[in-house]
């Protein structure tokens, strides 16, 4: 008996309808018309089976800080607003809270992973594990001290009494969190890279999000971002660098031969006028790209669907070339290649395959007439068209309606902290 079974989808690469039989949490069978039982069935009706996205750069739990200090670059946005804020109010009960927001936000809009640095992630997983989230969770490790750790000692000894804590989980698993090579010294990096070997385990860092950053690394350190984690030994094929906008030639082919991944944040690198990275350069020159879509409260959103496109279109326009890259490619580089960066054999449409999927009703007028399923994804749909989202077999959404979730709980977080926030920013005036 099959656990899943979902019938009439319309698989783009196949040109037809099909039916998806899913046992154990992987596709078992992708035919015309799948006459085995199954425990449960979804009646697709037409609708566009697609594989779900993997957000590889988050900080989910800043939904609870979104919309707040818009309009400034990036480091009058952390030094000015964030920090404070987060100096306040981090705590358990704010990283889960926020983290509850962010995963409903995330699952509505097609992720079934994503990767997350930020503090107490003991509370993500908490969330993420109800919610049957896949999630690569991981401390921000840094040299100055804030509510989690007042030395980089603590830090690494908190990351690793969580990785040992989560490590074996089926959906989660852990990493370890540099944050950056502006807020972590050149010892605070040898250590973490010592930990991740002793480990097994991926790091996960900011790495050339600005000119300001290069400008201060080549200072300090006679280096570029790329070239000082190059120099430590920190590229390697278990690094996964956030952002990437600023790199010469030469820091492209060490990323390219450590097989490092980038992970791509359009929006957030628009919004904080970071800058536009050469992401179709990145793929011609055989790096491993993934897409993410930062933290909430830098994009402002969690819309992996809003992310892809953008990203495909900044690079035609940025690039005066319609050609630079495609709608196939762009979908890859959400899915596909994030899943495949950490892993885990998901992202694709095909038998042996773990079963993180989505169905999309195409039948909203700004999808209509129906020609290119996957370009019209990329340049025509909104993640409200996605009906139904399943992770590893599990069905997490459907017709619009969160399973694992109460949704009602999560607009009554929101509104807690709202009144929280706004009565601290009361009493203290920031620009």
């Amino acid at each position: 008996m099959l656990d899943l079974l979902i019938k009439s989808a319309y698989l783009p690469e196949k040109g037809r309808p099909v039916d998806v039989g899913i046992r154990d949490g992987i596709i078992v069978d992708i035919s015309a018309n799948i006459q085995q039982e199954a425990k449960y069935t979804i009646h697709a009706n037409g609708k566009i089976i697609f594989p779900s996205f993997a957000n590889m750069h988050t900080h989910i739990s800043m939904s609870l800080l979104r919309g707040l200090g818009a309009d400034l670059p990036l480091m009058d946005w952390l030094q000015k607003v964030i920090w404070v804020l987060e100096g306040e109010f981090v705590s358990p009960e704010f990283v889960r809270d926020g983290a509850l927001i962010g995963v409903a936000e995330a699952i509505r809009s097609g992720t079934t992973l994503f990767m997350d640095m930020y503090f107490f992630e003991e509370a993500v997983a908490e969330v993420a594990k109800e919610a049957g989230i896949r999630a690569g969770l991981g401390f921000g490790i840094l040299d100055f001290p804030t509510k989690v750790a007042k030395s980089p000692e603590e830090y690494l000894k908190r990351a690793k009494d969580f990785i040992r804590t989560f490590k074996g989980e089926d959906l989660l698993f852990p990493v370890l969190c540099p944050h950056a090579v502006y807020t972590c010294s050149p010892e605070t990096l040898k250590k973490a890279l010592e930990l991740a070997q002793e480990e097994d385990v991926y790091i996960h860092t900011h790495t050339a999000e600005t000119q300001q950053e290069v400008e201060a690394s080549v200072e300090n350190f006679g280096k570029r971002p790329v070239e000082h984690l190059n120099s430590l030994g920190l590229l390697t094929e278990k690094t996964l660098m956030a952002h990437v906008v600023w790199t010469t030639q030469e820091e492209r082919q060490l990323i390219k031969e450590s097989g490092a991944k980038v992970l791509h944040c359009p929006e957030s690198n628009l919004k904080l006028a970071s800058g536009i990275a050469p992401i179709s350069d990145y793929v011609k020159a055989g790096i491993h790209v993934c897409l993410g879509t930062d933290g909430p409260a830098s994009n402002d959103n969690l819309d992996m669907l809003e992310e892809l496109s953008l990203m495909v279109k900044l690079q035609k326009g940025a690039n005066l070339d319609a050609r630079s890259m495609d709608a196939k490619t762009a979908l890859k580089i959400a899915t596909e290649e994030g899943f495949r960066a950490v892993n885990i054999k998901a992202g694709k449409i095909e038998v042996g395959y773990e079963a993180d999927l989505i169905l999309l009703d195409p039948t909203g007028p700004h999808m209509q007439p129906l020609y290119d399923p996957i370009a019209q994804l990329v340049y025509s749909a909104k993640s409200s068209d996605i009906d139904t989202v399943i992770c590893k077999g599990r069905v997490l959404m459907e017709k619009r309606e969160l399973k694992t979730i109460d949704y009602q709980e999560v607009l009554f977080i929101a509104q807690k902290w709202k009144e929280r926030i706004e009565n601290f920013l009361r009493h203290r005036i920031y620009t």
